[in-house]
């Protein structure tokens, strides 16, 4: 994120060390959860950025995608074809154009199990185009696609924590979807806070 001029923590000399203030650290986190939970391009987080600091304040009223244990319903297909953020469904040349990735890349990653169609469909939701965009981003930075599987049983073992937290719902009535979204958010945050700390802390 220093690479693409997102945030600028001062470096101590002449050790090259990072010192991060708490203004780097909200900074950091707007970014991540602009990513984690509006799946905003860079580009778009970086304008956003530049708005708060010209003391805007940025639009956050982007609809935050189902969790992948409860996808969204499927949209029609009249409905598919909305513009920006709101879009629901993309095509394989779509997916491959938006995220960067390579053509090899995805096979791979379908292969994989880590990217895969929306039930029902021949297209992708939003959900696996941010992952295409990180397998995109993360091998430039030298992470192979097969490497993608330790994100992915890291996820599957979030979501049956999820599961077990929601398990007093299970019944005639099913889980309320208020709840199912905050149980979601509190390990995605707690995931996200124990990542920090790590590379961090």
């Amino acid at each position: 994120m220093e690479n693409e001029g997102l945030i600028s923590p001062e470096r101590d000399h002449p050790s090259g060390y990072r010192r991060f203030y708490p203004s780097d650290v909200e900074r950091l986190l707007f970014v991540l959860r602009a990513q984690r939970d509006r799946y905003l391009p860079l580009k778009v987080i970086r304008e956003e950025l530049a708005a708060m600091d010209r003391g805007e304040l940025p639009s956050e009223n982007v609809e935050v995608p189902a969790p992948p244990s409860a996808p969204a319903p499927e949209v029609p297909e009249q409905r598919r074809q909305s513009s920006g953020n709101q879009r629901q469904l993309f095509t394989r040349r779509e997916l491959l154009s938006e995220s960067g990735l390579g053509e090899a890349a995805l096979i791979e990653l379908e292969r994989l199990k880590v990217i895969s169609h929306r039930r029902g469909t021949q297209r992708y939701g939003r959900e696996m185009l941010a992952l295409a965009v990180a397998a995109k981003r993360l091998g430039d930075y030298g992470v192979e696609p097969r490497q993608m599987r330790v994100l992915q049983q890291s996820a599957s073992l979030e979501a049956a924590l999820v599961e077990q937290a929601i398990s007093q719902y299970q019944g005639r009535q099913g889980v309320p979807k208020e709840v199912l979204r905050e149980v979601y958010r509190l390990v995605v945050n707690a995931h996200s806070g124990m990542m920090f700390s790590q590379l961090f802390g």
